[in-house]
């Protein structure tokens, strides 16, 4: 439920004259649209305090994205994440495979019709082939779990199955360069 603070106006004018006075605000440059926030750790060191951060700046602006009358169903809105490589190394060790550390890892996100287990196979089956077709060795599949109670009720009925093919990047993959892959060569390679 959303808190009504009084003296939010002033807060914030006493804000805008700070950043202002800093350099950091200029009043000509404010318009009225919704953005993207970032919330990082300028020490560069991974953190669950980021994690927790970013999830209280997305409730923050909860007016964002549409929500239905529920008050649970919503656009999606979320935030990015770095890949949590050991933890994705130990889901590609359960699939009975030893990752080489020195290899990028790519971990795709698929969205499966939830509930037509052919149209699911159909789905994995061209994810399967087009990847293999450009070259990467595929790890497995892994189920990714979600917890419903949180979801309205339009939210449930309409959501996707989700799971993540993890694949593995080598320099052969990437024949027309010498150089080792990085994620921004995989970016581009990506159907």
């Amino acid at each position: 439920m959303t808190k009504i603070d009084k003296n939010w106006k002033a807060k914030e004018e006493a804000k805008r004259a700070f950043l202002s006075n800093q350099g950091m605000y200029a009043e000509e440059e404010e318009h009225s649209s919704c953005g993207v926030g970032l919330v990082v750790s300028i020490e560069g060191k991974k953190s669950r305090k980021v994690v927790d951060n970013g999830i209280a700046a997305l409730r923050a602006v909860w007016h964002r994205g549409a929500v239905d009358a529920d008050g649970k169903t919503g656009d999606g809105a979320g935030i990015h994440l770095q890949i949590p490589i050991d933890f994705f190394y130990d889901q590609v060790e359960r699939t009975g495979h030893n990752p080489r550390k020195d290899q990028l890892l790519a971990v795709g996100q698929i969205f499966l019709p939830r509930t037509d287990f052919g149209a699911q196979e159909t789905c994995r089956t061209i994810v399967e082939s087009e990847v293999l077709k450009m070259g990467y060795y595929i790890y497995g599949w892994r189920h990714v779990p979600v917890d419903i109670s949180c979801l309205g009720e339009k939210a449930n009925t309409t959501r996707p199955e989700i799971e993540q093919k993890q694949t593995k990047i080598t320099r052969n993959n990437f024949c027309k360069t010498q150089k080792k892959p990085n994620s921004k060569d995989f970016q581009k390679r990506s159907p």
